[in-house]
Parts: structure tokens; C-alpha cells; sequence
């Protein structure tokens, strides 16, 4: 056979494959809030097809022997790749409000993919907004020119873990805000690989619901998989074609890591003098609301 027929025969069979594979259905969505309660943990992460680290934040336990209701919390990442088949299921979680933490620039760049017509509230808290555009600026920098002299992503992550417990206190008072206004109904918080911002907005929300703090860090760890592996084909790219340091670079931005959460947790003490403060002044949420958010989000552990 001849090189050209060769190639001939290869595409027909490709594009027959993807052609096979766009009508082979999605499997059905597993809802943890739906499972018997011994099977929940296991499906914590939505198996969404496009929508990264999407996580149930139910069974939680607090401190006074209550937990986190299932099917009220989600957290996730972009959803600018949600699938058909995606679009759809998402109908099932019965939705209240979508709020979206990611830059104007992130936006442009990869605009969320929703239903249509939506079926929900979206609420939007750019986070980062101008720091995250003059990081990503400087990050594609210095992966084109290939010097990361003094380009160390670790403190830059630590910084912006600080900020968000002290610049961006006024975005945060909006979260918690929307969160009190559904008032139980479910909501999903998004950034773009769903673990900073994301991550920040969880922690002190499970933090103000009596979760203890190894659960709470649990929780922000569980993301540093996700998110690496929703990258991968990223950073193998960047790998093969800008080498190992630029792709070693990006690898420790696109995880997550303790001493990050860590960070802005002490920067909530340096700048408030306690969580209580924080929570009082910061966030301003009042002891009623405080109460309105544990009665509605938290429920006795199954079989009580």
C-alpha cells in the first residue's frame, strides 16, 4: 500500500472513531445526595465529562456531632468545557445559584459553557481580577523566553492565599452573603481549576459551619489531584515543547499545597486577631446568620 493510501486509510478510521465516539451516551450522573449514605463518600467527585473537580461537599462532620447536608454545597472548576450530555445532568442538581470567582481575563478566555436557557442564578465576584491577568501575563512570559530566574511559584501562591483573607475580604463578604440568601437551596462556587479562590471561599464557609480543621484541610487538599489531571495534556505539551522546568513551574501553581490554606488562615489572624473576628467583622455575618447557615446546611448523621 502506498504511503498516500496509507494516510488515506489512517484518517478515514479516525475520523470514523471520533465520529463513533461523539454517539457513544455519557454515563448517567452519580449524585451522592441519591446513594445510600455508606456509598456517598465514594462519589464525592461528580462524574461530570467537562467540568472539572466538581465535589459534593456533604457528610462533613462538626464539632457538635452534626454534618454537612448532601446536595446543598458543590464546588467545582470551569465549566467552559461542559459537554451536551453534561449540560443536561446538571438539570438534576436542582441548582439556586452559580457563583463564578474567575478575572474578566479568564472569563474571555475560556467563557463558562451553561444551559440554555440558565436555570439558575449566576453571581458573579471576580477575585483576583487584575493580579490574576498580570500573573498570567508574566507566567506566559517567561514560558516563551524560558527564564525563571527568581520566578518562584510557591511564594506566589502564598501571597495570593494572603490576600484573599485580607485584600479580598470585600468578595469573600459577597460570597457568604449569597450563600445565607439561598438558604439551603443548592449552590456551586467556581474559579477556573476550582482550588484557590474556590478552595478559600470552602474552607472558611466549612470553618463557620463547625467542620474542624483537618476535615477542612482534607477537603482543600482533595483538589491537588484533580486539578493536575484536568491539566495533564497541558503540561505534557508545555513539557515536550518548553522542557521540564517550565512544566515543573506550572505543575506547583496548578496544585495545591497545606502551607498555602495554612497561610491565609494566620493572615486571617494577623489581620482580624481570630476567625471569630474575621467571621464578625470581615464577613460580617451576624450570630442570626451564623445560626441560619448551620439550620439550614447541617443535619443530624444519618440514622439519628
Amino acid at each position: 500500500m502506498s504511503r498516500k493510501k496509507l494516510f488515506g486509510s489512517f484518517v478515514a478510521v479516525a475520523i470514523l472513531a471520533i465520529a463513533t465516539i461523539q454517539f457513544i451516551p455519557a454515563p448517567a450522573l452519580v449524585i451522592p445526595a441519591e446513594l445510600p449514605a455508606d456509598q456517598r463518600d465514594a462519589h464525592r467527585l461528580l462524574n461530570f465529562e467537562g467540568i472539572p473537580n466538581f465535589r459534593d461537599l456533604g457528610g462533613y462532620p462538626t464539632a457538635d456531632g452534626r454534618e454537612v447536608k448532601w446536595g446543598v454545597l458543590y464546588r467545582a472548576g470551569t465549566f467552559a468545557g461542559s459537554s451536551r450530555s453534561d449540560l443536561q445532568q446538571l438539570e438534576e442538581l436542582r441548582l439556586q445559584t452559580l457563583i463564578d470567582f474567575r478575572s474578566a481575563a479568564e472569563k474571555e478566555a475560556e467563557p463558562n459553557h451553561l444551559p440554555d436557557p440558565i436555570g439558575f442564578d449566576v453571581v458573579e465576584i471576580p477575585t483576583l481580577d487584575d493580579g490574576n491577568e498580570a500573573m498570567v501575563e508574566e507566567i506566559t512570559q517567561r514560558i516563551e523566553s524560558g527564564n525563571f530566574d527568581g520566578f518562584d511559584p510557591n511564594a506566589l501562591m502564598l501571597d495570593a492565599n494572603r490576600q484573599f483573607a485580607s485584600t479580598f475580604t470585600p468578595q469573600f463578604r459577597q460570597f457568604m452573603q449569597t450563600i445565607l440568601n439561598a438558604d439551603g437551596a443548592p449552590v456551586v462556587w467556581h474559579c477556573t481549576a476550582g482550588k484557590d479562590r474556590t478552595g478559600f471561599a470552602a474552607a472558611i464557609l466549612l470553618r463557620i459551619l463547625g467542620v474542624p480543621q483537618d476535615v477542612v484541610m482534607a477537603d482543600y487538599m482533595a483538589s491537588k489531584q484533580n486539578a493536575l489531571e484536568a491539566r495533564s495534556s497541558q503540561i505534557m505539551l508545555l513539557r515536550l515543547f518548553k522542557g521540564d522546568e517550565a512544566a515543573d513551574k506550572l505543575s506547583i501553581m496548578l496544585g495545591v499545597e497545606e502551607d498555602w490554606l495554612a497561610a491565609a488562615f494566620a493572615q486571617i489572624d494577623d489581620t482580624w486577631g481570630s476567625f471569630d473576628n474575621y467571621v464578625h467583622n470581615g464577613l460580617q455575618l451576624t450570630d442570626a446568620d451564623i445560626a441560619q447557615l448551620q439550620a439550614t446546611l447541617l443535619s443530624p448523621p444519618e440514622g439519628v
